[in-house]
């Protein structure tokens, strides 16, 4: 059997389209061979938002190693239009893998959302017909695997529990979790399942927090994110959601490490919207509107909307929820450099000829709240009587003008404790 870290190298190079480029070779060491002498000069962009030393590193770890190296292709699906793809690793002696790729499309983003609110997605059901082929087709089979990364550890985890007669064991990376529906559905076979999952994701990673984990991750810290005279502020969250963050610099397994309370403070805000009933009729426009910000098709007013109120819920939570609020000071004092920069990272985003007030918002959550952690302190008092303001109104049906007050308050009192 591979270990852990030998299949976390197959949830990566899926991403490559070579792969699926016809080049009729089906053995990644000569797949990998072949990048390195002229493949990698062909690619216009390099797939995870890695860099071609990065790549370059992850193919001469192939050819290093006899174990990937006699691995072949001998099965895959690569749907253009709904952005599903899978791979069907073997060798001699009946050991299988099917690895997945994470998302790669508008259709797969929305899918994300669907996953967090319903039982099961059509990508999840599409992963799940795929093994279903490759179990009855291959002869001999002795050991299957079922791995993936981002939407793909999420689909292998789906598999392993909606077909777990099938499965022998289970690798996720930085998979995202499911929804209170889906744990309902498999109440009867989750532990079960748990048994041959293996679960693990970069400390900062900000995808394998979201919903209710099947299980919660073992977490590492790689090379990735160091402080550079270009980022003065080290990187944002995405810098850190690729399976390769989980290496070193030298391409050696990173170091095992505590999950960060960037995560922590995601999932604690994904499972109160989730769970707490009163939002119960607007997770699904809420989360669907979200997920349009990451997709070329964005409709602006639902995006803005959804925005609105994914704000109200987490500063709600911020303001009842102690916990909650220990887990953002200590965000902002040990995790000050990630969060910073992912502020920056979105204020480059903002149009603001548009949204001057929401630029100066982000400008002041980057230099004072997040540089200084006794601003804290403001933040949160605001947000009480935001709360409190919020709460008088009798329907919420303006909520990005109440958001829009909560902005203006919070520069307005930050400004005024600096005098």
């Amino acid at each position: 059997m591979l270990s852990i870290f030998q299949i976390e190298r197959l949830c990566n190079i899926v991403y490559l389209d070579i792969l699926i480029s016809g080049m009729n070779q089906n053995n990644l060491l000569k797949i990998m061979e072949f990048m390195l002498k002229e493949g990698f000069d062909k690619e216009k962009e390099f797939p995870c938002k890695m860099t071609r030393a990065e790549w370059e590193q992850v193919a001469r770890s192939i050819i290093t190693d006899s174990a990937l190296g006699e691995l072949f292709i001998i099965k895959h699906v690569n749907n253009e239009k709904t952005g599903h793809r899978a791979f069907c690793f073997s060798k001699e002696g009946g050991e299988v893998y099917v690895v997945f790729r994470g998302t790669n499309s508008d259709e797969e983003w929305f899918d994300n959302a669907i996953g967090l609110l319903g039982t099961e997605t059509p990508a999840q059901k599409a992963a799940l017909d795929f093994v279903k082929e490759v179990a009855g087709s291959i002869k001999n089979l002795k050991h299957l695997c079922v791995a993936g990364h981002s939407k793909g550890g999420n689909k292998a985890q789906y598999c392993l529990v909606a077909g777990n007669e099938l499965i022998d064991s289970c690798v996720s990376v930085d998979g995202q979790g499911f929804s209170r529906l889906f744990f309902e559905k498999y109440s009867d076979i989750i532990e079960k399942s748990k048994e041959k999952l293996t679960a693990i994701a970069e400390r900062r990673d900000f995808v394998n927090c979201l919903g209710f984990y099947l299980q919660k991750p073992a977490y590492y810290t790689g090379g990735r994110g160091e402080k550079t005279e270009e980022s003065p502020f080290g990187q944002p969250l995405p810098f850190f959601h690729c399976p390769d963050a989980l290496r070193l610099n030298t391409g050696e397994a990173g170091k095992t490490a505590q999950i960060s309370t960037i995560s922590e403070v995601i999932n604690s805000f994904t499972v109160y919207f989730l769970t707490e009933k009163k939002y119960e009729r607007k997770r699904e426009k809420t989360a669907l509107g979200l997920v349009s910000l990451m997709t070329d098709n964005i409709d602006i007013s639902r995006a803005a909307e959804s925005v609105a109120e994914a704000a109200l819920v987490f500063f709600e939570l911020a303001a009842t929820d102690e916990d909650f609020r220990t887990d953002l000071r200590n965000m902002l004092i040990f995790e000050r450099d990630v969060v910073t920069a992912t502020a920056q990272f979105i204020r480059k985003s903002i149009n603001q000829t548009e949204n001057e007030i929401a630029d100066k918002a982000m400008r002041l959550l980057a230099e004072k709240l997040i540089l200084k952690p006794l601003y804290f302190r403001y933040f949160i008092k605001v947000t009480e009587r935001y709360v409190v303001f919020t709460n008088k109104t009798e329907e919420m049906k303006e909520h990005h003008n109440h958001v829009m007050y909560f902005i203006k308050t919070i520069i307005k009192y930050m400004e005024k404790s600096k005098k």
